[in-house]
């Protein structure tokens, strides 16, 4: 698992995702947002961490760790 805490800055980037029947197959899967975002919770369900991140226009939103990369920790 990613080293992704709260109070990190962290950039978006494309990732693998399965698909196809059973997941046969690898997807490539773009970002949806451009630039940063900091990190203000992170949790993990089954294994997959999920983080909760503030983009630069104050907007909230809940991303995996599979599509961030983190670039430094603010502390």
């Amino acid at each position: 698992m990613k080293d992704i805490v709260a109070g990190d800055v962290v950039k978006f980037v494309p990732y693998y995702a399965s698909s196809g029947m059973q997941g046969s197959s690898l997807q490539l899967q773009m970002p949806k947002y451009k630039g940063l975002a900091l990190v203000y919770k992170t949790y993990t369900v089954r294994g997959v961490g999920h983080a909760h991140i503030m983009l630069p226009n104050r907007n909230k939103k809940i991303v995996g760790f599979a599509g961030i990369e983190k670039i430094f920790r603010v502390k």
